[in-house]
């Protein structure tokens, strides 16, 4: 259990990890996916206590959700904006999903990707809802990796078949608290895979790095929907 949860912090974030791993440990760290996400979240609720002003502790919230990640998930997001946005047959979306270069539907979605979640974090400071967020969102995915094809071998085929019931347990604290939050959270990453499957064919670690980070975003814009609905 304990190598299972050292892949999953492994697989999810740039926290040392102090041991060799087998590809079995990968796939057991499925369960503990959320931890990884209550990990991050825990650094962004303890920023959310200092005497800052509001966009500069979102800023570095920003930062600090991105850069614990190794900006694994942002790049998976921006691989992805470029071969699933525009008019292309499905061969060249597969071969521009590989391409490391960035083009101009991964410069235009980054961009307004970090305003809005610079936005969003601003609206989004209890401390609470700052540490559950990010664990529900790296449980989001699991059921459409689990449901859909994969494109090949990777970090998706490595971890795909692995006990996430567990890992449905550790997620479920967000959706009680905050259900309008946790089911555009599923939608975001539904949406993705949806268009993925239509377009591709089917899901890798890229396009489960977009899955994550969408859905992070829409969590956070539920919060801000569910705030102001008055819950």
């Amino acid at each position: 259990m304990f190598r299972a949860l050292l892949a999953a912090f492994s697989l999810l974030s740039v926290l040392p990890v102090p041991v060799a791993l087998r590809a079995e440990d990968f796939r057991r760290g499925v369960a503990f996916f959320p931890l990884v996400g209550y990990a991050l979240g825990g650094f962004l609720a303890l920023l959310a206590l200092l005497p800052l002003p509001v966009g500069l502790l979102a800023a570095l919230q920003a930062a600090f959700l991105l850069g614990l990640t190794g900006f694994l998930h942002l790049d998976g997001l921006l691989d992805a904006a470029d071969a699933l946005l525009g008019h292309r047959p499905r061969e060249e979306r597969l071969r521009i999903l590989k391409d490391p270069h960035l083009g101009p539907f991964a410069f235009g979605v980054g961009g307004l990707y970090l305003l809005l979640l610079w936005q969003a974090l601003a609206l989004a400071q209890d401390p609470r809802f700052l540490l559950l967020f990010p664990g529900f969102a790296r449980f989001a995915f699991l059921p459409f990796l689990h449901l859909y094809p994969l494109l090949g071998p990777g970090m998706a085929a490595a971890v795909r078949g692995g006990p996430w019931g567990l890992a449905l347990l550790l997620a479920l604290p967000f959706p009680l608290l905050f259900p309008l939050p946790a089911l555009l959270a599923l939608l975001a990453a539904f949406l993705v895979a949806r268009l993925a499957l239509a377009r591709l064919g089917g899901l890798n670690g890229d396009i489960l790095g977009a899955m994550i980070s969408l859905a992070e975003l829409f969590a956070l814009l539920g919060y801000a929907l569910w705030k102001n609905l008055g819950g």
